[in-house]
């Protein structure tokens, strides 16, 4: 067992007491243990956290263990998370029916804990490995921060997460000022530099754990910022524009400023408004575009945002 798979996390569905002891007793020195008695809690924790893999009974309370792996599998969200069923009474049907749906395992419950153990490990083992090439595959190589391709789907996944648990979500596109002057006066190198410390000061403005940094292109950078309104976004670009001024990057002679700037266009959406002007993930992306385009025009070196909360 790897150190990684510490942090990853089993998810177990069983209306049954007893038989949930059992199998936490088993997993919980090895993994995150999430616990769900019916499928409808069980989807809401597959939406809302991070969850490695389904342990799920056959037949959960409200929406079968079948309802919920063919609603897994066909989410783009969640496709990715492995289903393995456990069952009292098994029989061939039902097992060639949960492989077709996408399950990759059918245990009998009276199966003996070690062998369970083995198999519930060995996949978390191949777990752990994708989710260090996702890792690899989505980060930005420059600045260590998630790429566009990684961005677009945390944008999703907290988009839905916000509508479905009503709250609210905001987002900062940031750029660079005068980055192109930048970059013709101290050269490439220095503008290599000058991004990752930009990048850095970015990550470090993260207040939770879910606020999520990216380089969006060229000297862009995104912030998701789950559960904050548009009063708390203005106070993070507050900050982060201080603090990018405060790190005293020398800037270009032809620059507006002495030292390195940045803009910031901002965006925030709360699904508990009926009227919303803000109607999907790309629609708070392109809020905060345009938001941008309106800081760089006043004089950059400031943010931009709605004067009232979206409704």
């Amino acid at each position: 067992m790897t150190a990684h798979q510490h942090h990853l996390t089993l998810l177990i569905i069983d209306e049954d007491v007893e038989s949930v002891i059992l199998l936490t007793s088993l997993f919980a020195k090895a993994f995150n243990i999430e616990i769900a008695q019916d499928g409808k809690s069980a989807l809401q924790s597959i939406m809302l956290k991070d969850i490695d893999l389904v342990l799920s009974v056959v037949n959960t309370p409200i929406i079968s263990g079948q309802e919920l792996c063919t609603f897994v599998k066909n989410s783009q969200l969640t496709a990715h998370i492995p289903v393995m069923f456990l069952t009292e009474e098994p029989s061939l049907e039902e097992e060639e029916e949960c492989l077709a749906m996408g399950a990759v395992d059918y245990i009998d419950k009276k199966t003996r804990p070690s062998i369970l153990i083995y198999r519930v490990t060995n996949l978390m083992t191949m777990v752990a490995q994708q989710k260090k090439l996702a890792q690899v595959s989505c980060t930005d190589g420059l600045t260590g921060l998630a790429n566009r391709m990684q961005l677009d789907t945390m944008l999703n996944k907290e988009w839905y997460a916000a509508v479905r648990g009503n709250h609210s979500v905001a987002a900062l596109i940031i750029d660079i000022d005068h980055f192109k002057l930048f970059n013709d006066e101290f050269g490439h190198l220095e503008g290599d530099n000058c991004l990752k410390i930009i990048a850095i000061i970015i990550a470090s403005s993260k207040r939770r754990e879910r606020d999520f940094a990216a380089r969006y292109g060229g000297e862009e950078f995104v912030l998701l910022l789950p559960f904050t309104d548009l009063k708390g976004a203005k106070q993070v670009a507050q900050e982060l524009i201080q603090n990018v001024q405060d790190r005293n990057i020398q800037s270009a002679k032809k620059a507006s400023y002495p030292v390195v700037t940045i803009s910031v266009g901002i965006s925030a959406f709360s699904p508990t408004h009926k009227k919303n002007a803000v109607v999907n993930p790309i629609d708070l992306i392109g809020k905060a575009d345009i938001h941008l385009f309106k800081a760089k025009q006043a004089g950059r070196n400031q943010y931009s945002a709605d004067t009232k909360k979206s409704t």
